[in-house]
Parts: structure tokens; C-alpha cells; sequence
């Protein structure tokens, strides 16, 4: 596989299919290389977090897109590749003869993944956008923050990893299509979509309301209570989504007459005297600590957790078991702790083997494998179509 791409989402694509055992050769701008190598905070030894993030498991050939000569070792890859990945600026790489449409012809079994900002047609399939600006014209900002209060973007970049997945989603699918009939194809998603998509039960409110979703802080559209409270010592979360929920919680906190108000006892009611709810409960889990309301709630089976920030998450026994944080040597930075593989297969488990790449690090194998000689790839480092390691 080879991804030609930047920052989040096409790596985030890539990275996925490398720690499953994909071998994804990354192309990295000569000299420059991925711009998230730049992005701090850094590793021991100038490694970028953000880089280290989502470019681990691959290979990196620096090239100079820019020259014939990197285009064309671009295009002898491709020639056998299963799969290209594309995040670049749509039509870019269709400038230099490296889109999918002069690919397909020189590979026609190739899968040619393409993640763009809008997509790859309609109005705006040029514009520029990226994560906070989509999160904002998608509508996730609308329906984030607090209510009255200005639109938040989500902490994580939920647009461009959105699109990443899926577009892992539509490689493994065309994958299975090409081994009915032999054919590669174009997967074409993009950060609209992707944000669109995960945003389906909020478009379906509005379709079958007439009102558009609003900014509910924690909570839940329809769900009271479903939110953060304040407890006497820190933040929890509360999820309440059944009557006998409901029941149950007001049992806990000493309150069990509320289970059977007329006021609260259905969800449109609870919903309709969300002030009222909210107001109660919140006094009452305001008196005792966290830890206290986490131990009386799980006995009765109410959704409830911690607030926690990520220093506590790290040390949580559950994501350990999970093997949800792994560590791998790098050779500039060390050993360095990074963020676990999230799907768990019997068989075929995948793992983090190696560390996100030098910039042209592979860049002597991967050449040699394509049948050039050792002079000539001297040549090519030489007048600069290819880099390696400084």
C-alpha cells in the first residue's frame, strides 16, 4: 500500500491498515516530509507527537514529486500497489498523472482511496477545509458547548479521524469486491461525509421534529438525566435512559418518592422538567464525593464514571488489560508510549512492531525492491528525487 498523505486523516487511514500487517510505504516530501513532523510537543530527539500519532508500522520514501524522475518511480510503485492512499488537495496528484484515473490503467486491480475535504464532486469539491472548519459546516459544533453559550469544537479531531476509518472502511471493501472480480476502483469519502454520517441520529431529529438539535453541554437531547454533574470532590458522568433507571437512582440518593412524580416519571416528562431534574439531583450528588455516588450507582446498574483526565486514563487497570497504551523504540526519541490498536481479531491480532519513520528512512530498500540498481539509486539521492536519512 502506499499513502500519500498528511497530517490526520490519510495517515490515521494508513496507520490503521500498517498495525494490522498492511506494508504501507508512506511518500514524504523530500527535505520537508510529512509538515506533522513539525508539530510539538516533542519526544526526546525532536520527534513530534502528532507524527509519532498516526505513522507508526510504515515505511518512509522521501521523493520529489516536483521532478519527473519522482513521479515516475511514484508511478513503477503504483504499477503494483494493492491500494494508494490520497489526502493531498483533490486534483493534485491528478496534475502529475498520479490520480486514479492514469493509475487504474497502469494498474487496473488498484484501490484507490481519495479522501478530500468535500468530497469529489459538487460545488465545493476544490475548497480547502480541514478538521475545525468541518466540524463547524458539518453541524458537530452546532449541537457542542454549553447551552446559550458559543459552539465548541469536539477535543479530538473528529472530522479528519472520521474520514480516516472511513476510508479503511471502503479500502477493506473494495478489497472485497476486487477478489470477485479482479477490478480495483476509486473509494471517494471525505470529511463531509465522514462528519455527516456520524452525525445521522442528530439529522434524523431534525428530520422528523422540524427543529434542529441545540448545544446541550453533557446531556443528552432527550434524556434526562444524562450529563455531567459536579460531585462534592470532582466531575461524574450520570446516564439515566430507563424508567427503572430513574426509579433506581432516586432510591440511591435518598429520593425514591420521585420515582413515581407525575412530574418525572416518563421520559417526555423528565425531558419537558429537565430545569427541575437537573436541579435536584445536582444538589444532592454536590454533597458527596465522587467515589461514593461511582460505588452506590454501579450497585443498582445506572451508567455512571469519572470524569477522568488522560494522566488518570493511562493508569486505568481496564485499558491496561485492553493493552490499549504500547510502547516502541524509536531511534531518536527511545522508547516511546503511544495509543493501542482498538480492534481486537482472534487470528490475525495485528501489533505496533515499529516506530513512526525518519523521514526517508526506507527509501534504499523500497527503490531496491523495484529492481534499481545500487549506482542508480546514488544517482537519484544524489540530484535529489529521493532523501534518506540525514
Amino acid at each position: 500500500m502506499l499513502e500519500v498523505g498528511v497530517a490526520m486523516a490519510g495517515p490515521f487511514c494508513g496507520m490503521m491498515l500498517a498495525d494490522y500487517g498492511a506494508e504501507v510505504i508512506k511518500i514524504e516530501r523530500i527535505e520537508a516530509g510529512d509538515e506533522s513532523r513539525n508539530w510539538g510537543p516533542f519526544f526526546p530527539g525532536g520527534v513530534a507527537h502528532y507524527f509519532a500519532a498516526v505513522n507508526r508500522d510504515k515505511k518512509s520514501l522521501a521523493l520529489d514529486l516536483k521532478n519527473p524522475a519522482g513521479v515516475e518511480v511514484l508511478r513503477h510503485l503504483a504499477s503494483t500497489a494493492d491500494v494508494v492512499i490520497d489526502n493531498f488537495r483533490l486534483g493534485a496528484l491528478d496534475a502529475l498523472g498520479l490520480g486514479y484515473d492514469s493509475l487504474s490503467q497502469l494498474n487496473p486491480g488498484l484501490v484507490y482511496c481519495s479522501i478530500s475535504g468535500f468530497g469529489a464532486s459538487g460545488p465545493l469539491r476544490e475548497a480547502r477545509t480541514n478538521d475545525v472548519a468541518m466540524q463547524a459546516y458539518a453541524g458537530g459544533m452546532s449541537i457542542t458547548g454549553e447551552p446559550g453559550g458559543g459552539p465548541v469544537k469536539m477535543g479530538i479531531s473528529v472530522a479528519d479521524i472520521g474520514a480516516g476509518m472511513f476510508g479503511v472502511i471502503g479500502i477493506l471493501m473494495a478489497l472485497k469486491v476486487r477478489e470477485q472480480t479482479g477490478r480495483g476502483q476509486r473509494v471517494d469519502t471525505s470529511l463531509l461525509e465522514g462528519q455527516i454520517s456520524m452525525l445521522s441520529y442528530h439529522y434524523a431529529a431534525y428530520f422528523a421534529s422540524g427543529h434542529a438539535p441545540q448545544r446541550m453541554g453533557s446531556s443528552a437531547q432527550g434524556l434526562v438525566p444524562y450529563q455531567a454533574f459536579r460531585a462534592a470532590d470532582d466531575w461524574m458522568v450520570v446516564a439515566v435512559f430507563t424508567d427503572r433507571m430513574w426509579c433506581d437512582l432516586c432510591a440511591a440518593i435518598g429520593r425514591p418518592e420521585l420515582g413515581k412524580d407525575p412530574r418525572f416519571d416518563t421520559p417526555p416528562a423528565r425531558r419537558e422538567n429537565r430545569e427541575a431534574v437537573i436541579a435536584i439531583v445536582s444538589g444532592i450528588f454536590a454533597q458527596k464525593p465522587v467515589a461514593h455516588w461511582i460505588e452506590q450507582l454501579n450497585k443498582i446498574g445506572v451508567p455512571c464514571t469519572p470524569v477522568l483526565a488522560i494522566d488518570r486514563v493511562v493508569e486505568e487497570e481496564q485499558v491496561r488489560a485492553r493493552d490499549m497504551i504500547v510502547s516502541v523504540e524509536h531511534p531518536a526519541a527511545g522508547r516511546i508510549k503511544l495509543a493501542g490498536l482498538p480492534i481486537k481479531l482472534s487470528e490475525t491480532p495485528g501489533a505496533v512492531v515499529s516506530a513512526p519513520p525518519l523521514l526517508g528512512e526506507h527509501t534504499r530498500e523500497v527503490l531496491a525492491r523495484l529492481g534499481y540498481e545500487r549506482s542508480f539509486i546514488d544517482k537519484l539521492i544524489s540530484d535529489g528525487t529521493v532523501g534518506v536519512p540525514g
